[in-house]
C-alpha cells in the first residue's frame, strides 16, 4: 500500500507531462497577455507550417495550454523568462503536430491499442513507465509495481482514473517517433567501401617535408583591392556567405537611480530608525516589520559575529553604513550564555534599501523623451548623444526572435521596434527596458539570403587579398631554380620557412603549418619521393614532399566503421519536442529534423507579435 500511495503521489505530475505531451484540447486563462493585444479582435496569422496557416488564435490557444500546466505544477504564473520559453516550446508543439504527424499519416505509423498495452504492462514496456514506476528502495524497475498500481486505480477517484488516461496516451507521440525514426536508422545501409575509407581514414599515416610561406609574410599595402573585386568575389561565393534576417544598432542609456533629494529621504529615514532601533523594547518585533532583510533577526557566535558588534555590549546600535546599495546597521539585543565558554549573541539587523520616487522616473524619461523629440534620424542621434556626454552602445546581428541586446536581458521591446516599425536611419520613441529608458537607432539591416558587402567586406576583403597573395608567392616560387624543399625556401628568401610533419589521413591540419586539409589529402595521393607544385593553402602557399606513407592492411569485417559512418550521417539526435516540467522529451537524429523542418517551409512570424 505505501508503493501505490507512492505512486498516486507521482501521478500529479505524471498527468501534467502528459497533458503537454498529447496536447489535449484545453483553452485555460490567458496567463500571459490578452489576444486582443495581437490584433484588436482580429485573428492575424502568426506563421505556417507544412502548407498550415496557424493563425493567433491557434498559438495563443497552445500557449495557454502549456502555461496551465506549469501554474499547476509550480503553484504561481510564469515569469516573464519561462513565458518566452513556453511560446518556443508551443511553437515546437505544432512543428510536431502539423510537420510530424503529416508524415506519420502519410505513412502509416500508428500504435494500436494492443501495442499500448503491450507498452504499459507487456513485453516491452516504455521508458517512461519503468522510469515511474521503479521500486524506490532499490530504484529497479518491476512489473508488478505497475499491476499493483493498475488494479488500486479502480478505487480511486474518477480524476485520477482519466489522469491515468491522459497519462498512457501521452505514451503514443514518443513510440511514434520512435518508430519513424527507426525507417531510417536501421535502413542506412553503409557498404563496406564506404566502411572501408572510415576504416583507411582513421589509420593511415604520413610524413612530409614541406616548404611554406605565409601570407602574413607579405604587407598588405602590396595588394591592392577594389570594390568590384570583392562584389565579384561575394557573387561567385554566395552559398559561403548566407545570413539569417538580422539588424544593427545604436542606443544611449537613461539609467533610472535614485537622486539627491531621493538619497536624502532614505538617510533621514535611517536617522529615526536608528533611534528607534536604540529605545525599542521588542528588537525582532521591531526589525521584522521596518527592516527589508528578510532575516532580521539573527543569532551569532563570537566566530562569525560582525565585527562592528564585537566587545560591546548589549543594546548598543551601531552607526549606518552604505553596503552592496543599501543601508545597514545593527543592534546587539542581548547575549545568552547556554553553556561556560560559549556565547550566543542575538543581533536585530536594520536594512534599507534606497528607492527611487515619482518625480524622479518622471524626471528621468523627461529626458529621454526630449532626446528622442530631438533628433529625427542616426545622424542627429549621434551628434546629440555626443553633445550630452551620452555613451553610444552597439548591438549588431540582433535576430528577429532575440530576447537580449547587448547586455540588456528581457529587451523584446526593442526587437519588436526593430522588426515591426524602424528602417535604417531610424531613431525610436523612449523604450523602457527593466529599471533603465532606453532610446535606439537603427543602424543597418541584413536580409534572410546572401550578406550585404558591408556586412562581411572585412572577411570577403582578406579572401580576395590573399588570392592575389596566393598567385605572386606561386609566381616567385616556380621561377626558382631549385630542386628540393631545403634549396627553394632558401632560394625564396625572408618569409619562408620549411620543416617535416607527420599526420593522420583524417587530420585537417600540419603542425607548422596550421589548417591545411587540402596539402593532407594530396599527400597520400603522392608517390615517396614525389614533390607538388606550389599551391595556396588557407593561410599561405606551400609545397610538399612526400616521405612516406603508411596505409592499413585490410580487415576482415569493418562492421564497426560501418557504424561510424552511419552516426555521422545522421548526425547527434535533436529534441523535436520539450514542454514545460514534462517527463517526455522526444528526440531523433538531427538530419531526420532538419529535413522535416526544410520540406516544412517553416514560416516563423511571431516576431511580429511577441
Amino acid at each position: 500500500m505505501a508503493l501505490i500511495g507512492t505512486l498516486r503521489n507521482k501521478m500529479g505530475k505524471i498527468v501534467v507531462g502528459a497533458i503537454m505531451v498529447t496536447m489535449v484540447a484545453f483553452i485555460g486563462t490567458d496567463l500571459i497577455g490578452n489576444a486582443s493585444f495581437l490584433g484588436g479582435g482580429e485573428n492575424p496569422d502568426i506563421g505556417e507550417i507544412a502548407g498550415e496557416t496557424i493563425s493567433n488564435t491557434q498559438f495563443q490557444n497552445k500557449v495557454d495550454e502549456l502555461s496551465y500546466n506549469f501554474a499547476i505544477n509550480t503553484g504561481r504564473n510564469p515569469l516573464q523568462q519561462e513565458t518566452d520559453q513556453i511560446r518556443n516550446q508551443a511553437w515546437n508543439a505544432l512543428i510536431l503536430e502539423k510537420a510530424y504527424e503529416k508524415q506519420f499519416e502519410e505513412l502509416g505509423i500508428v500504435v494500436t491499442n494492443a501495442e499500448l498495452v503491450d507498452m504499459v504492462q507487456g513485453s516491452n514496456i516504455s521508458p517512461q513507465i519503468q522510469q515511474f514506476f521503479a521500486d524506490p528502495q532499490t530504484g529497479q524497475f518491476q512489473k508488478e509495481n505497475v499491476t499493483a498500481f493498475l488494479g488500486s486505480l479502480q478505487q480511486a477517484p474518477p480524476q485520477q482514473r482519466n489522469s491515468w488516461i491522459s497519462f498512457e496516451q501521452s505514451l503514443v507521440p514518443s513510440r511514434k517517433l520512435e518508430k519513424y525514426a527507426n525507417l531510417f536508422t536501421k535502413t542506412n545501409y553503409v557498404t563496406r567501401y564506404e566502411a572501408k575509407d572510415e576504416y583507411v581514414s582513421q589509420n593511415a599515416n604520413a610524413t612530409i617535408d614541406y616548404m611554406y610561406v605565409s601570407f602574413l609574410s607579405m604587407a598588405d599595402s602590396t595588394v591592392s583591392v577594389s570594390d568590384s573585386e570583392l562584389q565579384a568575389y561575394l557573387d561567385d561565393h554566395e552559398s559561403e556567405f548566407q545570413r539569417e534576417e538580422t539588424r544593427n544598432m545604436e542606443y544611449v542609456i537613461f539609467d533610472v537611480v535614485p537622486s539627491g533629494a531621493d538619497s536624502s529621504i532614505v538617510a533621514d529615514e535611517v536617522a529615526d530608525l536608528q533611534q528607534s532601533l536604540a529605545a525599542a523594547t521588542n528588537d525582532s518585533s521591531f526589525v521584522s516589520i521596518n527592516s527589508d532583510d528578510p532575516y532580521p533577526f539573527i543569532t551569532y557566535t563570537d566566530d562569525n559575529l560582525p565585527a562592528v558588534l564585537q566587545d560591546q555590549e548589549e543594546g548598543f546600535v551601531s552607526e549606518p553604513a552604505i553596503v552592496n546599495g543599501a543601508y545597514e546597521f545593527y543592534k546587539l539585543s542581548r547575549k545568552d550564555e547556554p553553556a561556560p565558554d560559549s556565547v550566543l549573541y542575538r543581533v536585530a539587523k536594520m536594512k534599507k534599501e534606497f528607492f527611487v520616487s515619482d518625480e524622479t522616473i518622471n524626471e528621468v524619461y523627461r529626458q529621454a523623451d526630449l532626446f528622442a523629440a530631438s533628433v529625427g534620424n542616426v545622424g542627429e542621434f549621434r551628434k546629440l548623444a555626443e553633445e550630452q556626454g551620452l555613451n553610444i552602445r552597439t548591438a549588431n546581428r540582433i535576430g528577429k526572435n532575440a530576447q537580449r541586446v547587448g547586455q540588456m536581458m528581457e529587451a523584446r521591446t526593442l526587437v519588436l521596434w526593430l522588426y515591426n516599425d524602424a528602417s535604417t536611419g531610424a531613431v525610436s520613441d523612449v523604450r523602457e527596458v527593466g529599471d533603465r529608458y532606453i532610446v535606439a537607432a537603427m543602424t543597418a539591416e541584413q536580409e534572410e539570403g546572401v550578406a550585404n558587402l558591408e556586412e562581411v567586406r572585412n572577411q570577403v576583403e582578406r579572401r580576395v587579398r590573399n588570392e592575389k597573395k596566393a598567385e605572386a608567392i606561386i609566381s616567385k616560387v616556380n621561377a626558382l631554380d631549385a630542386g628540393d624543399i631545403e634549396s627553394m625556401a632558401s632560394g625564396y628568401g625572408e618569409g619562408a620557412k620549411s620543416g617535416s610533419a607527420d599526420f593522420q589521413m583524417f587530420s585537417n591540419s600540419i603542425t607548422g603549418v596550421g589548417y591545411a586539409p587540402e596539402a593532407i589529402g594530396l599527400s597520400f595521393a603522392l608517390d615517396e619521393e614525389e614533390m607538388t607544385k606550389a599551391f595556396g593553402i588557407q593561410d599561405g602557399v606551400i609545397v610538399v614532399k612526400l616521405i612516406a606513407k603508411d596505409i592499413p592492411a585490410d580487415l576482415d569485417d569493418y562492421s564497426s566503421f560501418a557504424l561510424q559512418v552511419s552516426r555521422q550521417r545522421l548526425g547527434q539526435n535533436a529534441m523535436v519536442a520539450d514542454f514545460p516540467l514534462s517527463y517526455f522529451r522526444l528526440f531523433v537524429p538531427r538530419k531526420i529534423d532538419e529535413a522535416i523542418k526544410e520540406f516544412a517551409e517553416i514560416e516563423d512570424m511571431r516576431y511580429k507579435f511577441f
